[in-house]
């Protein structure tokens, strides 16, 4: 049988997808995930003491902001993987590296303009060697939910796809520890923040070959 003929018979009669069916599962796991998130953050961290004056600073919107749009643009670039033969698309790749452009340009300007004598305080807080950890602990039932999601989809680009998934899981799991997180520097963002989400993706990245096969 040629090549054509199979794919052919192995499509024929196949039901219909209903249109956005991809993205309402993702946003499905997402979502019971990042409550799953949300509630661990509640009861491990708690949110900051002055969480009701940090909402009128804009670095705390800058944290949270950050987070979220990686977040969100991971997540559709998570929807684009999970159908078969899918590409991520330059565009996609662009505009997922772009919060991380803007936020490594504005540390860069904030080092600039500050005395040297504060650039150790500012780039390593007082909480360097937790943060990156406490995110990825934060997103790993954000990457649960978006692995089971995927599992139940079609996608070809495992460890990528894996990828998309981890970067997702903590970009959000970002967001949600930022209610918790007091750091105000932007130069801490850009490394540390970062540096948790990444270690999301990576895991996404190792579970993707082995997790997200068909079933």
């Amino acid at each position: 049988m040629k090549t054509d003929e199979l794919i052919q018979s192995l499509t024929t009669d196949l039901p219909k997808v209903a249109r956005g069916a991809v993205g309402r599962r993702i946003g499905l796991g997402l979502g019971l995930g990042g409550l799953a998130s949300a509630a661990l953050m509640l009861a491990w961290l708690g949110p900051r003491p002055d969480l009701a004056q940090a909402v009128t600073t804009p670095m705390f919107w800058m944290k949270f902001g950050y987070a979220a749009v990686t977040g969100l643009i991971l997540a559709g670039l998570l929807v684009r993987l999970s159908r078969p033969g899918a590409r991520p698309g330059a565009a996609l790749a662009v505009l997922a590296a772009a919060p991380f452009a803007v936020v490594a340009a504005m540390a860069a300007m904030r080092l600039m303009q500050a005395p040297p004598e504060t650039h150790q305080a500012m780039l390593m807080g007082h909480s360097s060697m937790i943060c990156p950890w406490r995110i990825a602990a934060i997103g790993l039932p954000l990457l649960a939910g978006a692995v089971w999601a995927v599992r139940g989809l079609a996608p070809t680009r495992l460890s990528l796809t894996g990828l998309a998934a981890g970067g997702c899981a903590g970009a959000l799991g970002a967001m949600i520890y930022s209610v918790a997180c007091n750091e105000t520097s932007a130069p801490f963002l850009a490394i540390w923040y970062t540096l948790g989400m990444v270690l999301v993706a990576v895991l996404g990245a190792l579970a993707g070959s082995r997790l997200l096969r068909w079933r």
